[in-house]
């Protein structure tokens, strides 16, 4: 299961970690409460694994070779 390791990066099951401002996890959240549908940010790294949120929380990281793994931790 995917992770979260610090307030703004997260780590897929193959490994990946991605790293993004504090700011922009801090707004994804705030946005995805509003939303009716999950909202994602993409990483820039060539790998474009990307992470979902919704109602104010991350819930997935999504890896082109995975596919969607859930946040547990």
């Amino acid at each position: 299961m995917a992770r979260r390791l610090v307030p703004s990066s997260f780590e897929c099951d193959c490994g990946h970690q991605v790293h993004f401002f504090e700011r922009t996890v801090w707004e994804m959240e705030a946005g995805s409460k509003k939303s009716r549908k999950p909202e994602v940010i993409i990483d820039s790294d060539d790998n474009k694994h990307s992470v979902e949120f919704f109602k104010g929380r991350a819930t997935a990281v999504h890896c082109p070779t995975l596919g969607r793994c859930e946040i547990t931790g």
